[in-house]
């Protein structure tokens, strides 16, 4: 005989372990408006000066960037619908079409991820700030992310990387709202966000879909519930790729007409990556993710480990198919980072939080390192440095 399950066991089932706040609202940080966009404007004039004083050091040459590569396409694109070509050219679609009617060509891409930036960093320092987290551990991190060298690299030279990267930072804060604390809301808005993140960055297509699927690694506020809020959040990522694929088969380029080149996978880029693993380079590279693991270890909280795993994994196979634009470095960390900051869980103990400061030490320490290692960023580090003498 079937049981009966009453009301209250059901509510009692998809009762939420873990809540936000009673209101279902959150607080804004800074609280006053005008403070708040004070210090997105603050954070973004100081981008926008390195961008003006990169354009001076370089003469106005952007080449060998991801800006110069992404304004070239700008200029030689032409609005012929009849021609499946255009997919490619405007992929990834969100900053393809941005570059279109941003102006200033590579010099205004840069001042446009310069204001990206500005946003991306508020909201961060908002999260830290609602979870609790120690002062002194929310500088480090917020510095951290600010004043690297790769992150400034990118803000100034890859508008593609600094917007996707945004709404990745933005998708994750609004992932463990969903997954965490049962805000049915967030996790529409995750699925959004990643999805434009994937259609913003080529090479954050993959990180998309992986965060999705982390979803299921974080803490869980509802029982039962990882398989359905992976497909929650996963599902727009997934079909504006499907919807792009039949677009392509309609107009007779295939499934992949909107990627530019070949996409297939590359047994020397494969190999190259791989002997670039065994050097002290590619242990830099791979020191944020054991750094992510080992602190999800001792926080008790092993499975989110995992996500660092399979973000550096995608990452990696974006590189190997042939999905990396040209001048790209120091993604994979800026967006280990990020996940370092959206999913600490706030220290409740002496313990935790002097573990907590050490991690956000550690990854500040490697990512001055590791800046040292990419041949474009130390290069241009010297650019700008050529100019003070």
């Amino acid at each position: 005989m079937a049981s009966r399950v009453s009301a209250v066991d059901v509510f009692h089932r998809d009762e939420p372990l873990f809540v936000e706040s009673d209101s279902g609202r959150i607080a804004k940080y800074p609280h006053n408006v005008w403070v708040r966009w004070g210090l997105r404007i603050v954070v973004a004039a100081a981008y926008i000066a390195l961008a003006i004083w990169a354009n001076v050091s370089s003469g106005g040459d952007w080449s060998g960037t991801a800006n110069g590569d992404l304004a070239q396409r700008s200029d030689d694109l032409r609005l012929d619908f009849g021609n499946v070509g255009i997919l490619g050219q405007l992929y990834p679609p969100i900053t393809g079409l941005a570059a279109l009617v941003i102006p200033g060509g590579a010099f205004g891409l840069s001042v446009a991820g310069a204001i990206v930036a500005g946003l991306t960093i508020q909201q961060l320092i908002e999260a830290q700030q609602r979870k609790g987290l120690h002062p002194a551990v929310r500088i480090v991190f917020t510095l951290t992310l600010a004043t690297i060298p790769m992150y400034t690299y990118v803000v100034t030279t890859n508008f593609e990387a600094t917007v996707g990267l945004m709404f990745f930072a933005l998708g994750m804060l609004n992932l463990v709202r969903f997954v965490t604390f049962a805000n049915t809301q967030a996790g529409f808005r995750a699925g959004m966000l990643f999805a434009c993140s994937a259609f913003s960055d080529s090479q954050l297509g993959f990180a998309a879909l992986v965060a999705s699927i982390g979803g299921g690694l974080l803490v869980q506020s509802r029982h039962g519930a990882r398989f359905a809020n992976a497909i929650v959040v996963g599902f727009p990522t997934v079909a504006l790729f499907v919807a792009l694929a039949v677009l392509g088969i309609a107009f007779g380029g295939g499934p992949f007409a909107m990627v530019r080149g070949e996409l297939a996978w590359d047994p020397e880029k494969a190999h190259t990556f791989v002997a670039f693993l065994g050097t002290p380079s590619g242990w830099l590279y791979l020191a944020p993710m054991v750094v992510i693991i080992v602190t999800a270890i001792l926080l008790r909280h092993p499975l989110t480990g995992l996500i660092a795993v399979l973000l550096n994994a995608s990452t990696a196979l974006a590189f190997i198919v042939g999905l990396t634009p040209p001048g790209t470095a120091g993604a994979t960390y800026i967006m280990l980072l990020v996940l370092a900051i959206t999913i600490v869980p706030t220290a409740t103990t002496w313990v935790q939080r002097g573990l907590t400061m050490t991690v956000s030490l550690v990854l500040y320490a490697i990512g001055w390192a590791t800046a040292f290692t990419w041949t474009v960023v130390r290069t241009w580090m010297e650019m700008l440095g050529g100019s003070l003498s």
